[in-house]
């Protein structure tokens, strides 16, 4: 059974690898706008110090939302500033979620995420998408420097949890999200020069 889930998460990643170039496809993800950012939150969070939970399956529910917690974000900026960056790199978000969806099945982890934008079960990743709005609504160059620090984030988090990542299936899914986000990271700094 856990090698036929192997081989399916695998076949998977190459479809959608071979599907997907930069990540631009569209799905379905949050709607709305979330919550409103409380005004105590600071201009600009670090990127990850911590990196993150080291239990699998802790570490995979805390990747997914974060891939959430990009796109939640993205999608507030792409209605607000309408910039098509926001909007191309939220559609790469839904992929990067869709990723890891049948890797957490196939280990029966749940899904921690909620349907609705901007609302996440993870205390630190609720906190960050209120700081992050919060500070790019402020202009556009400051939803960029979001951009920015959400990538750092998640290169951060993904090159530490490879770094103690022993199975195949979710190396490889590691590795197209680290991907991802350094292209992600390219194009946001992109725009602040």
């Amino acid at each position: 059974m856990r090698r036929t889930a192997t081989a399916f998460v695998s076949v998977l990643g190459i479809a959608l690898l071979t599907a997907t170039t930069g990540c631009s496809i569209t799905g379905p993800g949050g709607t709305g706008t979330g919550p409103t950012a409380s005004p105590s939150a600071s201009a600009s969070a670090p990127a990850s110090a911590d990196p993150g939970p080291r239990d699998e399956a802790a570490r995979l529910q805390y990747l997914i939302e974060e891939e959430k917690l990009a796109h939640d974000v993205y999608q507030r900026f792409a209605q607000l500033w309408g910039e098509q960056v926001f909007s191309n790199i939220m559609a790469s978000e839904v992929t990067h979620q869709q990723l890891l969806v049948p890797l957490l099945a196939s280990k029966g982890i749940p899904d921690p995420r909620s349907t609705s934008a901007g609302v996440f079960s993870d205390p630190e990743i609720q906190g960050l998408y209120d700081q992050l709005v919060q500070q790019g609504s402020a202009s556009v160059i400051e939803a960029y420097k979001a951009g920015v620090t959400i990538e750092q984030k998640d290169i951060a988090d993904l090159s530490a949890d490879l770094k103690t990542t022993t199975d195949a299936a979710t190396t490889t899914v590691m590795e197209r999200l680290l991907a991802g986000s350094q292209n992600h990271l390219q194009a946001f700094e992109s725009h602040l020069t």
